[in-house]
């Protein structure tokens, strides 16, 4: 969707400076002209277009910044007006053979942002040099088309944006009713619960140690607290969602992650040594609960580490991509449990220390902003959880 979005507006630049060159052209009285936009990604200069009466066929051409007219008027970033390059100790034929005549205009397209490419206008229909008076009007009618395709492109990209706001807003009014539904539902279970939880433990000390009811009571109690654990996630996932609903300001990645340590101060004092490896800017962001998942994260590592251990904390830009990693060097999993981590009520730990809610509510976070969380871990070898989020949910990159 990105590439798509990209392409889409690279385009729309591509066919207004195409337009532009004839306009130009128009005004100029010019029979020849071309256009080449710059390559960020190479550092080249792409013949784009070639406009003339003649039906030509012409590859691709290109030239880097400082080579031939081209790379030269780029280089120099300044507008050139040859009346004849025979005499012109600047410039020499090595370029085009296509033009038909001696005197050339050529101007860089300078966007506010940057480079956008280069325009060369030749061939005047009366067959008489350019002047001065003509290098001005062309000047000043690139200069209008560059500020004419920055703002498209800005265009472009606030309604992509006020887009992606809009599916933003739509999802958190979705997760904001499934959060309240949630803890309805939470909230009509709890009640007979606490109630059957609480006569479960006066039936318990009614009865003899060595009783086998007693052990059919045991058996009764460790399922009520498995439910009642699951309904605290439940009830922990509906509070998060309400709360990613209300608060709608951007916050700080790495401001988020140190609050998320700090939840856990007295366990990573026991040993735990954190790594921070902050390889990117500071960047803000909206919390659709994020903050959950670091949590979350942080506290499966250390429960990784009952005799203490390591954990890495890496933030980096990668692409289209920024990435958060949580690195342990905890027990680790095997692969086949690295299969279903991110399944719902799939644990690795006892039935009354972990509901199996945990990852799976972490992924649903990270697909709110169409991102991915992914693990790589082996058995005695630690567990890492990388995290990527797209840009364009991101502010300061």
């Amino acid at each position: 969707m990105l590439a798509d979005d990209k392409h889409n507006r690279e385009h729309q630049v591509r066919e207004f400076l195409r337009d532009s060159l004839k306009e130009i052209m128009g005004v100029l009285r010019a029979e020849s002209g071309s256009l080449f936009l710059f390559d960020d990604r190479t550092k080249e200069l792409v013949l784009e277009s070639y406009q003339t009466h003649a039906q030509l066929t012409i590859n691709k051409v290109k030239f880097r910044v400082g080579e031939g007219v081209t790379g030269k008027v780029v280089e120099k970033k300044a507008p050139v007006l040859v009346k004849d390059i025979d005499q012109d100790n600047r410039f020499t034929r090595n370029g085009f053979k296509h033009y038909h005549t001696k005197s050339f205009i050529s101007v860089p397209l300078m966007a506010p942002d940057g480079l956008l490419g280069v325009i060369h206008i030749a061939d005047k229909s009366n067959r008489e040099p350019f002047t001065e008076k003509d290098l001005e009007f062309a000047t000043t009618l690139a200069q209008y088309a560059c500020i004419i395709a920055y703002n498209l492109t800005l265009a472009e990209k606030l309604r992509q944006e006020k887009e992606e706001l809009d599916k933003q807003k739509v999802l958190l009014e979705k997760y904001a009713s499934v959060g309240k539904l949630a803890a309805g539902v939470v909230h009509e279970v709890n009640n007979p619960l606490d109630g059957i939880i609480r006569f479960t433990n006066m039936l318990l000390n009614q009865i003899e140690d060595n009783s086998v009811m007693k052990e059919y009571l045991l058996e009764i109690k460790r399922g009520l607290n498995r439910i009642e654990n699951i309904t605290k996630s439940l009830l922990q996932f509906s509070h998060q969602v309400n709360n990613s609903h209300r608060h709608t300001a951007p916050i700080s990645v790495h401001d988020l992650i140190e609050e998320s340590l700090s939840v856990f101060s007295d366990r990573i004092n026991e040993g735990v040594q954190v790594n921070r490896n902050f390889a990117m800017l500071n960047v803000r962001l909206l919390d659709l609960g994020l903050s959950h998942v670091f949590i979350n994260l942080i506290k499966n590592a250390l429960d990784a580490m009952p005799d203490g251990g390591t954990l890495d904390i890496d933030t980096r830009v990668n692409g289209d991509f920024i990435q958060i990693v949580f690195s342990d060097s905890g027990t680790g999993m095997s692969a086949e449990v690295s299969e279903h981590i991110f399944e719902p009520f799939f644990t690795t730990k006892a039935k009354d220390k972990g509901t199996g809610l945990g990852l799976a509510i972490c992924r649903e976070i990270i697909n709110r902003y169409e991102g991915t969380i992914e693990v790589r871990s082996a058995l005695n070898e630690g567990s890492a959880f990388t995290i990527s989020i797209p840009r364009k949910f991101l502010q300061n990159v």
